[in-house]
């Protein structure tokens, strides 16, 4: 998520808020966090303040000052403040790539994971995640991911939180981001009764139907079992389900198979995404071990897409530039990188496909520079 930092105007407890660039009325202030240039009598009344400007007085509310890139925040952002002078960005209102996260915990130990898990305390994420929904509530949004760590390792508060993103906000899309391993349990998949399945969409992590390959990839032996069965048991309960393969240099010459055997057994599955690396956590700690580049994986690549496209299922690249694509498969390319961690090199600003392509993590501690070719013609759909 995207950070600002500054100096806190004192040691106070963490807490969210509404951004507000243009002021509120005094009474309807209390949810509200002021971005203002000047601390001065308007700033009375808030949640708290963010300023560019100087530390205010001493019965000004809670504040961060000295913060730089205020322009970055925007009307209806919700954002969290800490004594230590972080802004964190929690939703975006511009942006549809928003995520309630729920827990630094896992099941599984991928060795590609960017962002490792922790044994930690899931409560204070929980009780953000129902704070952000309490100020979307009765708002219009167009969708929302629920994630960790793993979110189904918070049990019923998993449940009773996809329950209020369903119920709440009926219109937006929601998706959750799972390895699906807990609902190879019947019992388990029953907390999802009573939640509307209709614009709702697991989005399953599954890395090979061979369970030596996907059990080694995510560090837990009879996952892919467990990950395979967890699917079935969505489906069995209307779910939609996405399959998504990160393609490494444990899979990437068997994808073609892996993509028959996603036909055969999955054919029920709303959608299908082959994923690039982002080399940064325990990624980047095995780079050596898991990076491949597009150049040698590119035909496999080509021929899993196509595979399943003429089948007619829905299928999509993941984090992969448009010049990294073979031909065939470039309009299957999306913009699947997040906003706050997307970057593209300085080759990139003579491409006249820039604004169609996906770019780069700007986390990746490698991002093969030397294959990178600008467009200079678009391309033909």
């Amino acid at each position: 998520m995207m950070t600002l930092h500054g100096t806190s105007s004192r040691k106070f407890s963490s807490f969210i808020g509404e951004i507000t660039t243009h002021g509120q009325p005094f009474y309807d202030r209390k949810t509200y966090i002021l971005v203002t240039d000047n601390m001065d009598r308007h700033s009375l009344g808030y949640r708290g303040c963010i300023t560019s400007g100087h530390k205010g007085r001493f019965y000004h509310p809670d504040h961060i000052y000295h913060v730089e890139n205020t322009e970055n925040l925007h009307d209806g952002d919700i954002v969290g403040l800490d004594e230590f002078g972080n802004i964190e960005v929690l939703w975006e209102n511009q942006s549809h790539q928003n995520c309630l996260f729920l827990t630094e915990r896992c099941n599984c130990l991928c060795k590609m994971c960017p962002q490792p898990p922790k044994n930690s305390d899931s409560s204070i994420f929980l009780k953000q995640a129902e704070e952000i929904l309490d100020l979307l509530k009765g708002k219009q949004i167009s969708d929302c991911c629920l994630t960790g760590g793993e979110p189904t390792l918070v049990g019923n508060s998993f449940f009773s939180l996809l329950r209020r993103c369903t119920s709440e906000h009926p219109e937006a899309f929601i998706t959750v981001l799972s390895n699906g391993k807990l609902f190879s349990s019947r019992d388990f998949t029953r907390g999802l009764s009573g939640i509307s399945p209709e614009r709702c969409m697991f989005c399953i992590s599954l890395h090979s139907e061979v369970d030596i390959i996907h059990d080694d990839m995510v560090g837990a032996a009879g996952s892919c079992s467990a990950t395979q069965q967890g699917i079935y048991n969505l489906a069995a309960v209307g779910f939609a389900v996405e399959v998504r393969i990160v393609i490494s240099q444990y899979n990437y010459k068997y994808l073609v198979q892996f993509a028959e055997h996603i036909y055969n057994y999955f054919p029920f599955c709303v959608h299908c995404a082959f994923m690039g690396l982002e080399l940064h956590g325990y990624a980047a700690d095995r780079a050596s071990e898991l990076d491949v580049v597009p150049s040698e994986y590119g035909a496999y690549l080509r021929d899993a897409v196509l595979t399943l496209h003429r089948r007619g299922m829905r299928v999509s690249v993941y984090n992969i530039p448009l010049c990294m694509c073979p031909p065939e498969i470039r309009k299957f390319s999306t913009q699947s990188i997040s906003s706050w961690k997307n970057i593209w090199i300085n080759k990139c600003n003579a491409c006249v496909e820039k604004e169609h392509c996906c770019g780069f993590f700007s986390t990746s501690i490698s991002i093969h520079e030397e294959l990178v070719k600008p467009f200079t013609e678009r391309i033909e759909e």
